[in-house]
């Protein structure tokens, strides 16, 4: 049982050894290994195998030589063997100009397998093959051989050699060979893994590390993120993430005191909205008292309190949990348009009213798109209050799968300094209307639902807010 909980254990080890950077970067060196002797071990052998070859001419020039030195006495049987076993060749012929002078030979079965090699030619890529291919050689196959003289003398050297001495030899440096590179190559291996897991595995796994604890406790300032020197990859990913750490430091800090301040702004405007309540029913009794100025101030006062009392419900409404998710449904933008245009301008009768869009069909939550486009509306009303000519209009056009609704006003436009901050929550362009939540809750809800509400122009000739929806 110890045995078998070793053995798991260690397997368990082994994985996540493998399983990370260090692991396959050994991987890779092996690899590297391997591939450097596949690649080193083809050109030795085609070296070895025409070295080889190359020493069998030399030798059976050499023993044909001496066989033509003895001019018209032939040298004996016993001898011209002796000659032939000691140059390792079963036959060699020597052509002189146009001569053709057979010096020595054995006995060469007329049947027998015999592969021609020519070292007259270059044989950069043939050696190679040639080398392997003579390792799974059949022993009984010959192998002939031309090359050109290298004692002098003659255009060219015909020999012919059996293969299975070529294959004894080559598979004995095949088997050197590689071990002699494998060892090369592992010294190699070790030496790169070593590199990479000193100046690159070592450097990533602090800076992962860094990355586990830091997501783990983001706002504890003892886990730091290790400093990096230098200019490459690494370096320069460290400086990202400890730039990035101070920044996310940065915006959970603001992201407490904010949740502090929502919490005390929404008990205030609670008992703000009590206290309201009470002062506006104080201002209705004001309204009917007998003193003319008196009753000439209650309205200012009764409009005071009910802006008040609207930014307090607003506060909470806002400071509420997010709105539901968006349930859709294909809607009628024209329907929805004129819907809208009932309720939001009820109460500015004078406000001439165009609804110009076709009946594109769309993919909405019909609530939230009535509350996006009565916003919008009240709102371009509220702009053109007191206004001459005041009208709205609405077109809607299709683009990219897109419907793209535009409400244009003629108000007198949204300065510059009001349209950055204009989507914002509490931000308005009307100073004595509205608590700049409408257009914050409008683009809230469009964007809930795939879409946008965005402001397309806003210069003293008027306003355009474009709703974008997904068609249906």
């Amino acid at each position: 049982m110890e045995l078998a909980g070793l053995f798991t254990h260690m397997r368990a080890r082994a994985g996540r050894f493998f399983g990370g950077l260090a692991g396959q970067m050994l991987a890779l060196s092996i690899a590297v290994v391997i591939a450097a002797d596949v690649l080193l071990l083809g050109p030795s052998l085609g070296a070895f195998h025409d070295s080889w070859l190359a020493r069998r001419v030399g030798a059976a020039q050499t023993a044909a030589l001496a066989s033509e030195a003895a001019g018209q006495a032939r040298v004996s049987a016993s001898l011209e063997q002796e000659l032939l076993a000691n140059a390792r060749i079963v036959a060699v012929t020597l052509y002189r100009a146009d001569a053709r002078v057979l010096a020595l030979a054995a006995d060469v079965p007329p049947d027998a397998d015999i592969r021609t090699v020519d070292l007259r030619q270059p044989r950069a890529v043939a050696a190679m093959v040639d080398g392997v291919r003579a390792l799974a050689a059949p022993r009984e196959r010959f192998v002939r051989v031309l090359a050109n003289p290298t004692l002098g003398g003659g255009r060219f050297i015909d020999v012919i050699a059996s293969e299975a001495e070529l294959q004894t030899e080559i598979t004995a440096f095949a088997k050197r060979a590689f071990l002699e590179t494998l060892v090369v190559s592992a010294l190699v291996g070790v030496i790169l893994y070593g590199a990479l897991l000193v100046f690159v595995v070592r450097r990533i796994r602090r800076l992962t590390g860094a990355i586990v604890a830091f997501g783990k406790r983001p706002q504890d300032v003892s886990v730091a993120i290790p400093e990096s020197h230098g200019d490459d990859e690494l370096a320069r990913a460290g400086q990202a993430l400890t730039l990035m750490g101070e920044e996310v430091r940065t915006a959970l800090r603001q992201r407490e005191r904010l949740a502090g301040l929502g919490a005390a702004v929404a008990k205030i405007a609670h008992d703000l909205r009590n206290s309201l309540a009470a002062a506006q029913l104080v201002s209705d009794r004001l309204a009917g008292s007998d003193d003319p100025m008196v009753r000439q101030s209650a309205p200012r006062l009764e409009r005071a309190i009910a802006r008040a009392a609207a930014l307090a419900e607003a506060a909470l409404r806002f400071g509420k949990a997010d709105e539901p998710r968006p349930v859709l449904q294909t809607v009628d933008v024209r329907e929805a348009l004129e819907e809208a245009a009932a309720d939001a301008l009820a109460r500015h009768p004078s406000v001439a009213w165009t609804n110009g869009a076709d009946a594109f069909p769309v993919r909405a939550d019909p609530d939230a798109l009535h509350r996006i486009l009565v916003n919008l509306l009240r709102n371009a009303a509220e702009a053109q209050r007191g206004r001459d000519g005041a009208a709205i209009a609405a077109a809607a056009r299709v683009a990219d799968g897109m419907v793209l609704l535009d409400i244009a006003d003629k108000g007198p436009g949204i300065s510059a300094d009001v349209r950055e901050r204009l989507f914002q929550p509490f931000a308005t362009a009307q100073r004595d209307s509205g608590v700049g939540l409408g257009l914050a809750i409008s683009r809230e809800l469009a964007r809930a639902q795939g879409g946008d509400v965005t402001l397309e122009a806003g210069g003293p000739e008027g306003s355009v807010f474009r709703v974008v929806l997904r068609g249906a």
